[in-house]
Formats: C-alpha cells, sequence, structure tokens
C-alpha cells in the first residue's frame, strides 16, 4: 500500500459561511490564536502549593489568576486585579476561611468573586457588595492532586471531555511535572507530529534505550477521534522494522557510526520490562496522537505518558507531563514516585523534552513551508484548531476516516501500539 499523502488524508473542506470559519486551505498558520483555544479546560496548579494563608497568581492563555482556598478547603480561583484600583489580589492575604483580600485598602473577596468586606471602611461600608465590585471567577476542579481551570465564557464543559481518562480512574497512579518552554504553544505541541525524533533526540538516553533506529515515523494516517487525532497503526511504519542504518546512493550512511547500538543492547532489558507495564489507554477518544485543547499522548519510556501545551504568553507555553502508571501494590506506588524523582523525570523532562526547545525557540512560524509526507497530521490538526477557534468547541469538523469511521466507532487497534503489542502477545500465549 502506498504511503498517503497529506493531499490523501482527512480533509476539511470550505466551511459553511454561517459558522464564521475561514477557508481552510493553504497556510493557514495565521488563523492559529495566538494564545490558545478557549472555553477548556486547563492545568494550573498543583494543589499541594496553594496554602491557606496566601494566595498564588498563575498566568495562562493571557489571563492572570489569583488561586487561594475556598470555604470548603478546594483551591478556588478569581481574577488577579481587585475591582477597586487594579491591585494585585495574589498580592494580598487570606484573612478569613473562603477569602482573600486586597493588599492595598482591604477589599475582601469570597471563591465566587463577591465583595464581602472592605476592611480600609469598616463594617457599614456603602460599596461592599454593589454591582460592580466583583471579581470574574473561574471554575476549578481538583484531580490526582493537579488543579484545572475553565478558561472561558459561560458555563463549563463536562471535564472529563477535557481532561484524560485516567485521571477519573481511582487505581492509577500519576505522575506530575511542568518545565517552561520559551516559544509559543503551537509551535511546541507540533514537535510532536511529526518524524523528527530519531534525528533531534539521537543522543536522549530514552531513544537510545529504546533501540535506535535510522528513521522516525514515516507515512501514519492520522484518524479523527472526536477531540484530536491518533495514527492509524495499520498505516504507519511504527510497526515494521526501520533500518538500523541508511546507506545512501553515493555511499554515505545515516547514523554515520552505530556505536549507540551498544547503549541499547546494554539497556534492553530494563526496556522490555518497563514496556509491559505501560497502561494503554482504555478508549480511541484518549489514544496516543495529539487532543484538545492542546495535549501529546504517546505509550512511551515506562509509562502513558501526555504532554500539554498551556499557553502562557505568546512566545511563553508551560508544559505539564502527566506519567500514568498503574502499580499492583502501595509499595509498587512508592517504588514508582521515587523512580520518578531520582532519574526518570531528568530522562523525558530534562533531557529528551529540552533537545526539543533548543531547536524551537529560534523555530520562525511564519515563513513559507513545503511539508512532507509525514507532516499529514500537522495539516489536519491546524485545521481543527482553527475550527474550533472560529466556530466553538461544539463545532462540526468534516474528516474522512478510513473504513468510513465515525470518531465514536474507531477501534483501539487502529491507533493504539500498545494495544496491538498486547494482543500479539496474549495471542503468543
Amino acid at each position: 500500500m502506498p504511503t498517503p499523502t497529506p493531499q490523501s488524508t482527512s480533509r476539511l473542506h470550505v466551511a459553511d459561511a454561517t459558522n464564521g470559519v475561514p477557508r481552510l486551505s493553504g497556510d493557514i498558520r495565521h488563523l492559529i490564536p495566538k494564545l490558545g483555544l478557549r472555553n477548556y479546560w486547563y492545568p494550573a496548579i498543583e494543589d499541594r502549593t496553594v496554602g491557606r494563608r496566601k494566595p498564588v497568581k498563575v498566568s495562562l492563555l493571557g489571563e492572570e489568576i489569583c488561586l487561594f482556598r475556598g470555604a470548603a478547603g478546594e483551591v478556588a480561583a478569581i481574577q488577579d486585579i481587585c475591582p477597586h484600583r487594579g491591585a494585585r489580589l495574589s498580592e494580598g492575604d487570606c484573612h478569613y476561611r473562603g477569602t482573600v483580600a486586597c493588599p492595598y485598602h482591604g477589599w475582601v473577596y469570597d471563591e465566587s468573586g463577591k465583595n464581602v468586606m472592605v476592611l480600609s471602611e469598616g463594617p457599614n461600608s456603602g460599596v461592599c457588595g454593589k454591582a460592580g465590585t466583583e471579581a470574574k471567577a473561574y471554575p476549578t476542579q481538583t484531580l490526582k492532586g493537579l488543579v484545572f481551570v475553565w478558561i472561558g465564557e459561560g458555563p463549563p464543559a463536562p471535564i472529563e471531555e477535557d481532561v484524560p481518562e485516567e485521571f477519573f480512574d481511582d487505581e492509577t497512579l500519576i505522575l506530575i511535572g511542568q518545565v517552561n518552554w520559551r516559544c509559543n504553544w503551537e509551535v511546541a505541541l507540533e514537535n510532536s507530529m511529526d518524524s523528527h525524533v530519531n534525528y533531534v533526540h539521537r543522543n536522549a538516553v530514552v531513544v537510545a534505550r529504546s533501540g535506535f533506529i535510522a528513521r522516525g515515523a514515516q507515512g501514519e494516517h492520522p484518524i479523527f477521534v472526536g477531540n484530536g487525532f491518533g495514527g492509524d497503526v495499520a498505516e504507519s511504519n511504527y510497526m515494521r522494522q526501520n533500518p538500523l542504518q541508511d546507506v545512501y546512493a553515493d555511499g554515505r550512511k545515516w547514523p554515520k557510526t552505530t556505536y549507540r547500538r551498544l547503549w541499547t543492547w546494554l539497556t534492553r532489558p530494563l526496556a522490555d520490562r518497563a514496556r509491559r507495564h505501560i497502561p494503554p489507554p482504555r478508549s480511541a477518544r484518549w489514544c496516543g496522537g495529539h487532543h484538545l485543547p492542546g495535549m501529546f499522548r504517546a505509550e512511551f519510556g515506562w509509562d502513558l505518558y501526555t504532554r500539554m501545551c498551556v499557553p502562557v504568553e505568546e512566545h511563553l507555553t508551560r508544559v505539564w507531563y502527566y506519567h500514568c502508571l498503574r502499580p499492583k501494590s502501595a509499595f509498587g506506588r512508592i517504588a514508582e514516585r521515587l523512580a520518578y524523582a531520582a532519574i526518570h523525570r531528568w530522562i523525558i523532562e530534562y533531557n529528551f523534552s529540552r533537545q526539543d526547545e533548543r531547536v524551537m525557540i529560534n523555530q520562525r512560524y511564519d515563513t513559507p513551508e513545503k511539508l512532507s509526507s509525514t507532516d499529514a497530521e500537522v495539516i489536519q490538526w491546524r485545521r481543527l484548531v482553527v475550527t474550533k477557534h472560529f466556530a466553538g468547541r461544539d463545532a462540526p469538523f468534516e474528516y474522512k476516516n478510513p473504513d468510513g469511521l465515525s470518531p465514536d466507532a474507531v477501534p483501539l487497534d487502529r491507533v493504539s501500539v500498545r494495544y496491538l503489542q498486547e494482543q500479539g502477545r496474549r495471542a503468543a500465549r
């Protein structure tokens, strides 16, 4: 079967004029929102970092947010600007349970954003509670120790639509990390959509450990799964044997040497053991691939790994890492936490990911492109983002999946390499 090209993958045609989506053909990068998609749930802060006496400031999607403990102890979020004179609420104090006081005049706000006291004017203040004195409140939910904030207007969507399925599974352990990348969120996310891995990361510990090969992904066909795209493993060279060394027509070889294979050989027993314990996704909707509002998921290294790109400023992205495991015992949970703190976090979030950032911080995103067949998902992802940006999160997206599959009917084995490996092992027993 020939390798699919970007032109033969699922295509979004000219949008209906009534939904406000521009024509999605050619280069549409200028239509992608520089500060991300609104009306989605985003990770904001780890629950343990928010105390009871002092609020905390977090910036995301151009919004400056003040987080503090609400009356029931859960983390609440309101705007970080006092409606009175513009002071920073995050620089104030939590004098009373479930409230935060402005550091300038002592205007006190509860978790709904209501102005409930004015400490500089006393109990008879005439302004307290009046219309226009309230601060904007942001809905929050805390899952597995991570606080998610709804960035948008109107009632929030069900959080299950935007947060991976393992956050709602009591049996899973999720280890959470965070770094900042000095680039735009879309640049950061598109980094995981192509064939660069075995070139950029050729000296990364995890790539050499997993079995270094000359080339990265070739010809993967993106399947629309409702909230993003998974790769059709039946059309992917991930499932085939790529060469350990390529030889070009003039005799030149890549990689030039094969010394990395020694590291692969030495660490293969550890890599094979780790792969056996990677928990595969449970539904195609949360398969490996790219999902709204800005995450990449993969069965990678030793866990089910998610990288969530949260825009902070136009050229600053907060990258959250979710490492999902299913240890069989309390001792196993402790061991996984220790391994993550001692070495695993460095391997993935620094040794591996900083190699990406080093390229991206000077990457131009406004110059002409000449895309390859391995960029099929980049094309589809951009169309999806622009559609949701202009027409809203519930806007329909025109897709053409293989075999006429609807997003709800995509079988897991079409989009999960790990699932196929599990099935193969069971069949061999």
